[in-house]
């Protein structure tokens, strides 16, 4: 039943569970999708939901009937959705050639306006009144106690439902987004909420918190209604395009090429003895979360008997953790000199014992120290994994394999399929690697 009730779900995100729906409809409601996520950058927690999106439509697609229009709208949704996992990584290009081609005529006009329009548009909804916007009829809206459907409630029961797939860490962040989203809410019934409710909590948020905190925040919004709308829980939802524009750029940034190089030489050059070169070795050759390295043993770091590869196995396992479920892998550690693993490979137990937090302070300050930067200009140990990324899409590595290698969340939604026997898998992410590392 739990199988059947998440088919329907997504069925209903893109209006398939209607037979009767037309062509010209279904892709106005992907085209409405596709605009919604250009609009609103997304984050981890809900690249799982479209993960989970992805994987209900391939088994939609293999049981259920189907008229030609749902065919070829779920073989359109599939696009969609990669171009949606694409934007979360900061490629737009996807998102924007389906807007121009395939759903160039079901767009709002409004999206071809000049941008001084556009801009106009997009500022019209921060002046709507608190009763421009029509609130939901109580008599057409659904049975049940109000309290079942405030925003804890639905956030309880996307968490109930969807809970078991995120890795601790991920959990704990969305109860603790819920958590501040419900304190701005309070009681209000999720099933008669307004554009004005909506751009309340944004300006509440704004007050405290950095852009980009408020949009990943407001993003934590837009899942639990989008969530509660497709599951039937609520009618409508008002939580689309809130994104703040002005200072929400990420501060993150990639290393230059040059810098990289900097890096990579001296994790094998004046930090070979110390075990912050071993640690930045492992982050400039696979690209891992800060967090991953430091949970390493020695026992994670095997050489491959067949293909003569050293691995890196990111795992959660003897009391690890690991951001989701898709972040267990294995990476080749290309250019890591043969001697750097030999000694990693004979530790006993954790290969970083100190703290985390003493571990990020000295491993960043390291990397400072190399550059010649300082804090707060957005380059940091994490900055190794946004420049991998950006280096194997520059070498024309394939999607789904710059997915295996990083772990990211989209890992149903893929590109290329790859069989074969985990030795292969190996081999064709080494070289990938090789061309970068």
């Amino acid at each position: 039943m739990s199988s059947t009730r998440h088919l329907m779900a997504a069925l209903q995100v893109f209006h398939l569970d209607n037979p009767e729906a037309t062509w010209p409809e279904l892709k106005a409601r992907l085209s409405e999708i596709a605009e919604g996520a250009l609009a609103t950058p997304e984050e981890d927690t809900y690249g799982l939901v479209l993960s989970d999106l992805a994987e209900n439509l391939q088994e939609a697609a293999r049981v259920l009937p189907l008229s030609i229009p749902q065919a070829k709208a779920i073989t359109l949704a599939y696009r969609v959705l990669s171009a949606s996992q694409a934007r979360l990584s900061g490629d737009l290009k996807p998102l924007l050639g389906l807007l121009d081609n395939e759903l160039a005529d079901s767009i709002d006009h409004s999206y071809h306006l000049g941008a001084v329009d556009r801009d106009n548009r997009l500022s019209l909804p921060q002046s709507v009144s608190p009763h421009s916007v029509p609130a939901e009829s109580p008599v057409n809206a659904p049975a049940g106690p109000a309290h079942e459907f405030t925003f804890q409630a639905l956030s309880d029961a996307l968490e109930a439902e969807r809970g078991e797939t995120m890795a601790p860490a991920t959990l704990k962040n969305f109860r603790s987004s819920s958590k501040t989203i419900a304190g701005l809410l309070g009681d209000l019934d999720m099933r008669a909420h307004t554009r004005a409710d909506m751009l309340g909590v944004r300006e509440a948020l704004q007050e405290t918190r950095k852009g980009s905190t408020v949009n990943k925040l407001l993003t934590h919004l837009g899942m639990v209604v989008s969530w509660s709308q497709a599951t039937g829980l609520i009618t409508h939802d008002y939580s689309k395009k809130l994104a703040v524009t002005k200072g929400a750029e990420s501060s993150r940034q990639a290393f230059t090429k040059a810098q990289t190089e900097a890096l990579k030489a001296a994790s094998v050059g004046h930090l070979a003895s110390d075990w912050k070169g071993a640690a930045m070795a492992l982050g400039v050759a696979s690209g891992a979360r800060i967090g991953e390295i430091h949970q390493l043993t020695g026992q994670d770091i095997t050489k491959d008997p067949e293909t003569g590869l050293w691995l890196m196995s990111i795992n959660d396992d003897n009391g690890k953790t690991l951001k989701n479920k898709f972040s267990r892998r294995v990476v080749p550690l290309v250019g890591i000199p043969e001697a750097t693993c030999e000694a990693l490979v004979g530790t006993v137990g954790r290969l970083f014992p100190m703290s985390m937090s003493g571990f990020a302070q000295m491993l960043n300050q390291a990397v400072r120290d190399v550059l010649g930067t300082v804090a707060g200009e957005g380059l940091s140990f994490h900055s190794l994994r946004h420049s991998l990324a950006t280096d194997l899409k520059a070498s024309g590595c394939p999607v789904g394999t710059a997915q295996e290698i990083l772990g990211h969340s989209s890992g149903s939604i893929s590109y290329d399929l790859y069989g074969g026997s985990a030795s292969a898998d190996v081999v064709r992410l080494a070289e990938a690697l090789a061309k970068v590392r």
